[in-house]
């Protein structure tokens, strides 16, 4: 590297491209065009910005430097425009023959009379149009939800460093030239060079396809060979340190990337889904037939009536197309396309709501199977608890102290454990615009941060960030973090972690004159009982220690200090303990409970120690106030012991060594372990990764709350993952839902939505079916009869509108009920969609339907005194009002079946309750009866209506109204034929036991 001063000069985003280019990072030639710009020094310079504060934040110089660099805001692809969804809605092969036909029909109708024989086939051809145009808009909306999706996904923050204060930003907000500190878990979303840190091991798989780790390193003078190129895209494994921005947004590799995809990625089929998918292929093929059979029917007496009047005319040939029209569009009609898109209405309306709930779906299957949900694996941390938290005891230099103020100590020795807090942590407190602090990073640092703040000793003199040389952030294996800074000659390690782990490490103890002294058997037995003292009051328990020593005992070099974490940890000097409360969140008690009378079996996994997770699980009813002290041992257990009662964690691989899946050493203990097992205290990933595991093997569906790194791999391989808002981006990505507030409360909501997903599809599946049910039997049994059916195919189509469309937006917007919270979970037994209640709704409902249809089509001329409807040559007013009555009679039927059909359970009396607590299902019905009651009225020849009367309409209503009636008879029946059978069961239990 050059040691010339490096020159005033502007670093192009071109220039920086071509640095981050693969295969310019393979052979060399951007170590080299890094060295050519002098190194970090000159590419400092070169982006305006400092290696120690970063970029300015002055609106001026963040505007300018957008403008240069680009920004950081995420890849959207242009969306498919309307005209395009309605082009591929037209694909539909059975939308195209009953095109087809309508067109044959419109040119004979206007051969055979140009004034208003075009009437039938532009009506159709409209009907066909409209129903596109729903189906275009719904796929269109369908396709914004997807897009807004993947854009919120990668949403996330990141700590930077402006005018040399730390601050958290949203990853969107990044510029060029900043500084980003990175750790364990990280997902680079800009490309970047790495000015300080060590030990960073990076997966760049899913940029390079290379699956061996990468390992990053600092350039120093004479490097040839070191990689210091931090590609985004690719996720530290291990280690931290702090990169310098070089290129972000569409000029970064993952950038460059995404602006290629020429579509959005959507996601494979969920279960429901795919059943929803087969059942609407079985209905379909049922349709086929009946249109089929109804075409040829029509066809059949059509061909009788000309042979037998030995003609053929004009008027044969356009019958003969109205008979396959019509039966094109029962199949239009029976087809339930619907069912796939009530689903995704449902889907995406209950993650809008989800949202302001403060539950981000990043999948769409997670707002599916959450409902489905038998086990939860809960954090402890922030999730039942409040995650603020506060320093309340402590223990240093031999002296106990009650408060975190701990007036007692002298200032020197207040210092360096403020020296030691503040140079190993990676936390920071922040002044808003408001004049509040905000406390950014981990909760557990920020306390100690508090603590020093509390003693009026400011962090940052402490903090200097060219004198860190080594950092090993926290690991949930090793419990422990630990920093190395080079002062002057010498050298000072600063280490924190677990109580008893920090304390079996360390040979010394400070003193209260700043000296140390061996740190014997008998003073350690004192400190373990401050420890267990501490965590039986549900404190965490961190213990602060440190060690001066040179580079020489060290047996490392100034100039490149590669050391062992643990060659840095010998002798360390013990500084003393702190008890850090995080309280109890008030609502968890509450939504623990809720949740397990759902049926869902929740379970706490935590790193703290026995004493205070099962204080925690005791007080949030995890673990029942009558299990006694002496039962605990089955109810809450540590990490090893679970582990090695269970056989431990197997790995199934191929015959190349290859990762196939996870087992539980032995199934058979496991599954009696579990059976009662609530709290896995001192929980590593391994153990929480095995629970999950064996708890799918044994068919539960389980859920797992998690924020860590460590949590990727539990969260990618349970059913359902939720993440937490303050996680780390890889355990956000591992996860289907994240939750914004960290809340358990979420987590009832989830299950709440998930389950109301549920509801709402056997809602519509109800309704549909119903309507199915009706709508085939009648046309089926008009054209055997009466030789014709006495709906139209324009009707038809409208009929499909209102129950596809229409009735999926209102059935599938239904808002979630505590009552969805009595029931259990229907977990992984693939239960049928449709229960015997809804059978018997479904067919209840289509024998009334039948019933009152089949009366006004035979009897209905003389019921209402007025002209039969089928066997005329022409359509009039007069005769035309027969199938007018029974058209507006059919469809106030389902409207008002609809209603019926929002309650699933028979025991379910009152038909209106919430029913206003849904404005889109209101407003739906309500133009559903307008809209009606206009076609009736001024359809005219087109629509085959006539204009009824105001007591017709009344007439109709009430018919359609019954459906209400008819549902609370149904209800009072089976109540009572249920609550005889119950009698008789007891009755019958009664005898037994005497």
């Amino acid at each position: 590297m050059s040691n010339s001063e490096p020159q005033s000069f502007i670093v192009t985003p071109e220039e920086l491209g071509q640095m981050f280019d693969q295969d310019n990072i393979r052979n060399g030639k951007s170590l080299e065009k890094f060295q050519n710009l002098h190194g970090v020094s000159g590419l400092c310079k070169g982006l305006l910005t400092s290696p120690t504060k970063g970029i300015s934040s002055s609106p001026l110089d963040l505007s300018l430097r957008e403008k240069f660099y680009g920004n950081n805001h995420p890849y959207v692809r242009k969306r498919t425009s309307i005209l395009e969804f309605i082009f591929d809605s037209l694909q539909d092969t059975v939308l195209q023959i009953l095109i087809v036909a309508a067109i044959i029909s419109l040119v004979i109708g206007i051969i055979e009379d140009p004034t208003s024989g075009w009437l039938e086939g532009a009506a159709i051809l409209l009907a066909v149009f409209i129903v596109v145009c729903v189906t275009a808009t719904n796929d269109y909306v369908k396709e914004g939800q997807f897009i807004k999706l993947n854009v919120e996904t990668n949403l996330h923050n990141v700590i930077v460093t402006r005018d040399g204060i730390e601050k958290e930003i949203p990853a969107k907000d990044i510029l060029t030239g900043d500084l980003i500190y990175v750790s364990p878990g990280e997902v680079f979303c800009v490309d970047g060079i790495l000015i300080r840190g060590n030990g960073l091991s990076v997966d760049e798989s899913s940029i390079t396809g290379e699956s061996k780790l990468m390992n990053k390193q600092v350039v120093r003078a004479g490097d040839t060979d070191t990689d210091p190129f931090l590609i985004s895209g690719a996720k530290i494994n291990q280690g931290n340190g702090v990169m310098l921005v070089c290129a972000v947004g569409k000029y970064s590799v993952l950038g460059k990337n995404r602006s290629m995809m020429n579509q959005v990625e959507e996601e494979a089929e969920t279960p429901l889904q795919e059943r929803l998918g087969e059942m609407a292929t079985n209905i379909g093929k049922i349709g086929f037939i009946a249109g089929t059979l109804l075409s040829l029917v029509l066809i059949a007496h059509l061909s009788y009536d000309a042979i037998r009047q030995e003609q053929w005319g004009a008027s044969e040939w356009e019958g003969l197309v109205s008979s396959i029209i019509l039966g094109i569009t029962i199949l239009v009609v029976a087809i339930p396309e619907g069912l796939p898109l009530a689903l995704t209405l449902a889907m995406a309306y209950s993650i809008l709501r989800m949202k302001k709930d403060n539950i981000f779906v990043r999948h769409l299957r997670g707002c599916e199977v959450m409902g489905a949900s038998t086990n939860i694996l809960s954090d402890k941390t922030g999730t039942l608890t409040q995650n603020k938290m506060t320093v309340t005891c402590a223990m240093f230099y031999n002296q106990f102290f009650s408060d975190a103020e701990c007036d007692e100590l002298p200032i020197e020795c207040k210092k360096m454990i403020a020296e030691s807090v503040a140079r190993n942590t990676t936390a920071f407190i922040t002044t808003r615009d408001d004049g509040k602090r905000e406390l950014v990073g981990d909760r557990t640092e920020c306390a100690l941060l508090m603590m020093t703040s509390k003693w009026n000793l400011d962090y940052h003199l402490y903090r200097v960030p060219e004198q860190q040389k080594l950092q090993w952030a926290f690991d949930s294996r090793s419990k422990r973090m630990t920093t190395v800074y080079e002062i002057d000659s010498g050298v000072r390690v600063y280490t924190k972690g677990a109580g008893e782990v920090i304390l079996d490490q360390c040979c010394y103890i400070a003193t209260s004159a700043n000296q140390k002294e061996i740190l014997t058997p008998e003073k350690k037995a004192e400190i373990r009982e401050a420890i267990r003292n501490f965590s039986n009051d549900s404190l965490r328990v961190l213990s602060i220690a440190y060690n001066a020593t040179n580079w020489s005992l060290l047996g490392a070099d100034s100039t490149d200090p590669k050391v062992s974490q643990e060659a840095c940890e010998n002798g360390l000097v013990f500084l003393g303990i702190v008890g850090i409360e995080d309280p109890l969140r008030p609502e968890a008690r509450k939504s623990v409970i809720q949740v397990q009378n759902a049926g869902v079996t929740v379970r706490m996994v935590t790193g703290d120690s026995m004493e205070t997770a099962v204080k925690i699980a005791r007080q949030c009813h995890i673990l029942d106030d009558d299990i006694s002290d002496q039962e605990i041992n089955e109810y809450a257990m540590e990490g090893a012991e679970f582990r090695q009662r269970v056989g431990g964690l197997r790995t199934v691989t191929d015959e190349e060594g290859k990762l196939l899946n996870f087992q539980v050493g032995n199934m058979d203990a496991f599954v009696v372990v579990a059976q009662k097992l609530r709290v896995i205290a001192r929980c590593s990933p391994e153990d929480k990764l095995l629970m999950v595991i064996g708890l799918r093997a044994m068919g539960e569906v389980v859920g797992v709350t998690g924020d860590g790194s460590n949590d990727a791999p539990a969260l990618k391989q349970s059913d359902i993952g939720l993440a937490m808002m303050s996680g780390t981006p890889l355990a956000k990505e591992s996860a289907d839902i994240i939750l914004l507030d960290d809340n358990f409360d979420s987590v009832l909501k989830s299950v709440k939505w998930g389950r109301n997903v549920y509801a709402s599809i056997r809602k519509f599946v109800q309704f549909q079916l119903t309507v199915n049910l009706v709508a085939l039997i009648m046309s089926i049994v008009g054209a055997l009869t009466v030789e014709e059916s006495p709906l139209t195919a324009v009707q038809m189509l409208w009929v499909n509108l209102i129950m596809d469309s229409m009735a999926a937006l209102a059935l599938a917007t239904e808002p979630p009920t505590d009552g969805l919270l009595s029931s259990k979970p229907f977990g992984r037994n693939n239960e049928s969609i449709i229960t015997p209640d809804m059978y018997i709704t479904v067919v209840s409902q289509a024998i009334y339907q039948i019933a009152v249809l089949m009366i006004i089509l035979f009897l209905g001329p003389m019921i209402f005194n007025i002209e039969y409807g089928w066997g005329n040559e022409e359509w009039t007013e007069e005769n035309g009002m027969h199938f007018t009555i029974f058209f507006h009679v059919f469809v106030m039927m389902q409207v008002f079946n609809e209603i019926n059909c929002r309650k699933l359970s028979l025991n379910e009396w009152n038909l209106f309750k919430g029913f206003f607590n849904n404005w889109m299902f209101v407003g739906i019905i309500v133009f559903t009866i307008a809209f009606q009651m206009i076609l009736v009225q001024f359809g005219g020849q087109t629509l085959k209506c006539s204009a009824l009367s105001l007591e017709f309409h009344a007439i109709c209503i009430a018919i359609g109204a019954a459906c209400l009636i008819v549902a609370l008879i149904v209800r009072m029946i089976v109540c009572l034929i249920r609550k005889s059978k119950k009698r008789d069961e007891d009755l019958e239990t009664v005898g037994l036991l005497a």
